[in-house]
């Protein structure tokens, strides 16, 4: 009897197809987005073709002028800094930054597992003036962008606080600048998967993702049904 090798040939052909386009992804961002959106250009290829060109340069970038403009609004933490509310108070009276009255104070983790060159945004409802405690971390550096935007004028009028491309976490206290949507956009830039986890104290009333161009709302970690068992994950 013999084996009919149509089976293995067919896995042979998918993995080699998977590899094939894992190579393409690594060879365009490398050559081509990199430079053209970040002004990163490691094989030199970019300044040739004329790509470098078209990367915005940080002054060009008019949302994080606006965000680095304002102050008190991102005040760092060590990473060992507990997220809790404890260290928010302690960290805004040092501030000397009023805690905004009659908000509540509720208690977020969001863990989200991103594919190479994957993307996804997670923002907060937030009143004027509305803090919260943060702290993110990820498996492997990952590209992020902290920023907000109002819900009286929408994205034109974002705010960047943040913008790097490799960054393994983030502890902080936030202080919205006005009443909006206020989070991060991180983006996986390596060839395996990687998971970032959120965890988040404050005053926050609703949360919502972006991935794809479609928005998702979640509940928040604390108003999630007790049955519920596993963290909130992205979908």
């Amino acid at each position: 009897m013999t084996d009919n090798p149509a089976p293995a040939n067919s896995r042979k052909k998918l993995i080699i197809g998977s590899a094939a386009a894992v190579g393409i992804a690594a060879i365009a961002l490398v050559v081509f987005v990199l430079p053209a959106e970040y002004g990163k250009d490691p094989t030199g290829l970019g300044a040739a073709l004329g790509i470098t060109k078209l990367a915005p340069t940080e002054e060009e970038n008019i949302y994080l002028k606006r965000g680095l403009a304002r102050s008190n609004v991102l005040l760092p933490l060590q990473e060992s800094a507990t997220p809790d509310e404890t260290t928010l108070k302690a960290t805004l009276a040092e501030h000397n930054i009023a805690q905004l009255p009659g908000t509540n104070v509720r208690t977020d983790r969001y863990v989200v597992e991103l594919a190479p060159y994957e993307g996804i945004e997670l923002k907060y409802d937030m009143a004027e003036g509305a803090s919260m405690i943060f702290k993110w971390t990820a498996t492997a550096p990952v590209h992020v962008d902290m920023h907000s935007h109002p819900f009286e004028g929408g994205a034109e009028l974002t705010e960047s606080f943040v913008i790097e491309d490799s960054v393994p976490s983030q502890t902080a206290v936030y202080v919205a600048p006005f009443t909006g949507i206020h989070g991060w956009y991180w983006q996986n830039r390596n060839l395996d998967g990687v998971t970032v986890t959120l965890e988040t104290t404050g005053q926050v009333t609703a949360a919502r993702t972006f991935s794809s161009g479609a928005e998702q709302p979640r509940p928040l970690t604390d108003e999630a049904p007790a049955n519920a068992g596993a963290p909130t994950t992205a979908p």
